[in-house]
């Protein structure tokens, strides 16, 4: 007779812990980055590499704080930025804009914009 009245009970375990499972699985946060197609303006204050005059197309990613940035300047290969955020505020700043994101070291900034900034290229 136990035996009888434990089976709904068991079918009714496995159903909880099939839906806490999907409930888990379905409002897990992602591990991948975010990352997404933008624009970019850079400008480094060192004779060696001059700015550049039109805004290039560029990749961002961001994954737990810590920016990368793509940039594919037309008339060179690409150009690859690390930003980690244990370094924020030590060997870099970040500044975020509803426009995008301006990152800037003693050597450079980089401004990143949503989209095509155009000529406009400040925040």
């Amino acid at each position: 007779m136990s035996r009888v009245s434990l089976l709904p009970m068991r079918r009714t375990l496995g159903w909880s812990i099939a839906a806490c499972l999907l409930v888990t699985t379905v409002f897990a946060p992602s591990a991948a980055a975010d990352t997404r197609k933008t624009f970019c303006h850079l400008n480094v204050k060192t004779p060696v590499l001059k700015k550049t005059q039109n805004s290039a197309k560029c990749q961002f990613s961001q994954f737990q704080g810590n920016a990368y940035v793509v940039m594919y300047p037309a008339s060179r290969s690409p150009l690859e930025f690390q930003f980690p955020v244990a370094q924020q505020g030590l060997t870099y700043q970040r500044a975020n804009y509803e426009e995008g994101v301006k990152f800037t070291t003693p050597f450079l900034t980089l401004k990143v914009f949503w989209a095509d900034p155009g000529t406009d290229r400040k925040f």
